[in-house]
């Protein structure tokens, strides 16, 4: 069976489109007013956001390459901020919304820090042979 058959890489992959649907809904609406409400809340949520992103694609890139870590400056990366890009400028064409630098900034440091943890946990779960790199 292909790595591309294999029913956990594709629920895998079901998951990230569902989670970056999500995102472009979520743009497509009126912030919440917490966010505005408390200074740096939205930038928290954008971090928080692609964090997660990053991970679920790191966890996606372990499953099609199998190898000891993701190099911090890789395809990963690379999607996420693309991501990061197109709803920065999607939310452009929202009323209501707003396209801001630091959110993209925000966004690429949560891909950053998903990659750090991703190559920390893969690095645990070798250690405690819980994964082997076929």
């Amino acid at each position: 069976m292909t790595k591309l058959n294999n029913h956990k890489t594709v629920v895998l992959a079901l998951l990230i489109i569902g989670y970056i649907s999500a995102l472009f809904i979520e743009s497509s609406q009126p912030p919440l007013q917490i966010l505005g409400e408390i200074k740096g809340l939205d930038k928290v949520a954008h971090f928080l956001a692609f964090t997660f992103l990053g991970l679920l694609m790191c966890a996606l890139s372990f499953k099609l390459h199998p190898r000891p870590k993701i190099q911090l400056f890789s395809m990963p990366l690379l999607i996420v901020i693309v991501l990061g890009i197109l709803e920065e400028s999607y939310q452009m064409l929202i009323p209501g919304r707003a396209s801001e630098f630091m959110d993209l900034f925000a966004d690429t440091c949560g891909a950053l820090f998903a990659i750090l943890i991703a190559n920390r946990i893969a690095h645990i779960m070798r250690t405690k042979n819980l994964i082997r790199l076929d």
